[in-house]
């Protein structure tokens, strides 16, 4: 894994334009610079490189892999600071991964396809059936994401839903059920969590599940 230690050093040289980007939002307001975020910012990126190419390998799917990981980090970011996720994040990024994807396994292309739309439709579901819940944002993260996992978006969503729990039901023990009600998370940061465990764990989950079901 001699890979290892220059990718995680790329996710960390990193951290400088994504600290830009994500001063740049919200658009005509920005968000102040921190150096403080900044190391955070590079810190985390370059654990979850090192993560991602431990579990993957130095092959093609590593590329697309890289490329989520790097594209959901800010927006999780100005999703905690603002409860917004660009379009200028998602969408751009969405095309990204997709055709990084399909160059990394051609094979994949309709699986991937049908991934990012069924994940959107399913997210775009529930937001039109509880909008207060989640944002648009939301649901083009889920697109993304879709995109680059295809299949594996399923063990995405179930993971980010399900880690999203802990601190409902912590808020709930504290504040009670009507004081919890008034407590709101953003969704992109779960989502985030998700997607990370999708592209380390996904194939072991999938496959467990449908051996199961």
């Amino acid at each position: 894994m001699e890979f290892v230690l220059p990718l995680a050093g790329a996710g960390f040289a990193l951290g400088w334009p994504i600290e830009w980007l994500i001063q740049r939002f919200p658009k005509g307001e920005g968000t102040e610079p921190s150096s403080r975020r900044r190391w955070i910012v590079a810190g985390v990126t370059a654990l979850l490189f090192a993560a991602v190419t431990v579990r993957i390998g130095f092959q093609a799917r590593l590329a697309p892999a890289l490329l989520l990981t790097a594209l959901i980090v800010p927006a999780s970011v100005i999703d905690l600071r603002h409860r917004i996720i660009p379009n200028a994040i998602n969408l751009p990024g969405a095309v990204l991964v997709y055709l990084t994807a399909v160059i990394a396994q051609p094979d994949r292309w309709v699986e991937l396809l049908i991934g990012g739309l069924a994940a959107a439709l399913f997210l775009g579901a529930a937001w039109m059936i509880y909008p207060a819940g989640m944002g648009l944002g939301d649901v083009k993260m889920t697109l993304m994401i879709g995109l680059a996992l295809g299949k594996y978006a399923g063990v995405a969503i179930f993971a980010a839903f399900a880690i999203s729990l802990v601190p409902s039901i912590a808020v709930i023990v504290l504040k009670g059920p009507r004081g919890g009600r008034k407590v709101s998370f953003p969704f992109g940061p779960f989502l985030a969590l998700g997607a990370m465990v999708a592209l380390l764990f996904g194939p072991q989950l999938w496959n467990a599940w449908y051996i199961n079901a």
